[in-house]
Order: C-alpha cells, then sequence, then structure tokens
C-alpha cells in the first residue's frame, strides 16, 4: 500500500486509544464476527448469547495487536513512512542494492582481466628485450593504452 491517504482519514476519524474492558452483559442484539485470511474465526460478538472477544489459537495475541493498533499507532507509521520518503520500501532499497552489488562484481571481473591481460603483454615486452622491430613497438603502444585505461 503505498497511498495512505484512506487509512489515514480512517485513523484520524476513529476513537483514540483501546479500552480493554470485558463486559459481563451488553443488552440488545448485536453478532458480529471476523475471520482471518485463512477463514479462521478470529472475533465474535453475539450480547444475545453472552458471547463476545477474540477466540482461536491466536485469540490473546490477535487482542494484543487490536489494543496496540490504536489510531495514534497508525499515524506515527504513516508519518514516519512519509518522513522517509513515501515509497521508499524496503524491497525497493534490496532490489537496488542487490543490483549494485552484481555491478560491482561485474566491475572487479573487468579489472582482474585487465589486469591479467596487461601481464601478459608487459610478460611479451620484456620477452622481446630492447630488440628494435614492429611488434615490439606494438606491444609498447598496448601497454601505454591498457595503462591509461586502467587508471595507472
Amino acid at each position: 500500500m503505498s497511498d495512505y491517504a484512506k487509512l489515514k482519514a480512517l485513523a484520524e476519524a476513529a476513537t483514540p486509544g483501546r479500552v480493554h474492558d470485558r463486559l459481563d452483559s451488553c443488552g440488545g442484539g448485536l453478532k458480529y464476527e471476523c475471520f482471518g485470511d485463512d477463514g479462521s474465526l478470529v472475533l465474535k460478538v453475539d450480547h444475545k448469547n453472552d458471547e463476545w472477544g477474540f477466540v482461536g489459537d491466536k485469540g490473546e495475541a490477535d487482542e494484543a495487536f487490536f489494543l496496540a493498533c490504536t489510531p495514534a499507532a497508525v499515524l506515527e507509521l504513516i508519518a514516519e513512512n512519509e518522513r522517509l520518503g513515501g515509497d521508499l520500501s524496503y524491497a525497493v532499497v534490496l532490489a537496488e542494492n542487490r543490483q549494485l552489488k552484481a555491478e560491482c562484481e561485474g566491475l572487479r571481473a573487468d579489472a582482474e582481466r585487465l589486469a591479467k591481460a596487461t601481464a601478459f603483454v608487459r610478460q611479451l615486452s620484456d620477452a622481446a628485450g630492447k630488440q628494435p622491430s614492429v611488434a615490439t613497438g606494438y606491444l609498447h603502444d598496448i601497454l601505454t593504452a591498457m595503462s591509461k585505461e586502467s587508471g595507472q
């Protein structure tokens, strides 16, 4: 979710804080059920039959999350996200990091190949010695060009 406008409006309109009271009896006929993404019942309210609260294996954890998820907490997270640039997400940063690492590895490999090629041409040049020949001149020209490219 990159557009938090609707969530922010809901948080601003909601009652601040959470009250953790379990009422013995509320009367009336309110009935409500909330299910998790996996289809499990998370919250059940049936005042006529005196049933209410978070249910299931994760009932306590669900209730703790609900109590911590206050409008103020949501607004604080939205503000922090906006301070960080809004669309700057961990996944984007991670992808950019991986791309930069791959580019660095490629540059390292290129530098190693250039160093090996330079060493090979130096060996050829040293083997040719000071004998004046067209080949020796070419070897010196190649070494000069390779040294300029590698910054040496």
